[in-house]
């Protein structure tokens, strides 16, 4: 009789450890560090997985919080990474000797804004990431550079519009080229395109 309650209060025990284990599974469940707290998810977008890595042509949807207030889902795809030269295309611009001695790399993007808010001509935290692990800004060319045009997103960028812009990255010498980056949030956030 002793050992049948003793069995009995053994599996009560057991069961107790299993649902607490449930229970803290669920509390525990991870905050997304892609998404600011108390943004809601505009209806029929799909936030891309954090740390995606894409091929081109295909669309990622990231949220990206410009300041406290604002705040809007894009979708991005990475459509096209041309290999230029710096002899040929930049032959009339006057550049020091680290410009000389780089790869002029020209990404074709197309960009959509999901909504609620403006984008303007927002800078888009897009990142050239090399094999050694380093990232560089697109560069800033004033005037109309031909074989890569529309830098920047229109000075009206409301929700349903879409863009579709050229950035450049001049990458040091030594430097070779392995992802194209989005990088909204932290470093593991970053969504992958590679060329």
């Amino acid at each position: 009789m002793k050992a049948a309650h003793r069995a009995t209060g053994i599996v009560a025990a057991l069961l107790v450890v299993a649902l607490a284990g449930c229970g803290s599974d669920e509390a525990k469940k991870p905050e997304r560090t892609d998404v600011p707290r108390g943004f809601d998810v505009p209806a029929g977008v799909t936030i891309t997985k954090a740390g995606s890595t894409l091929e081109l042509g295909k669309p990622a949807s990231v949220v990206y919080q410009i300041d406290e207030q604002a705040a809007s889902a894009i979708t991005v795809v990475v459509n096209k990474v041309d290999k230029g030269s710096i002899k040929k295309d930049f032959a009339f611009f006057s550049l020091d000797d680290e410009a000389k001695a780089s790869t002029p790399y020209y990404v074709r993007l197309n960009v959509l804004n999901e909504g609620p808010s403006g984008l303007g001509r927002v800078r888009l935290p897009v990142l050239a990431h090399t094999r050694s692990n380093k990232v560089f800004p697109p560069s800033e060319l004033v005037g109309t550079f031909k074989p890569c045009r529309n830098p920047a997103l229109p000075k009206s960028f409301l929700k349903g519009k879409d863009a579709d812009l050229c950035l450049i990255f001049l990458l040091p010498k030594g430097e070779k080229l392995q992802s194209i980056d989005l990088r909204t949030g932290t470093e593991a956030d970053a969504i992958h395109w590679k060329p």
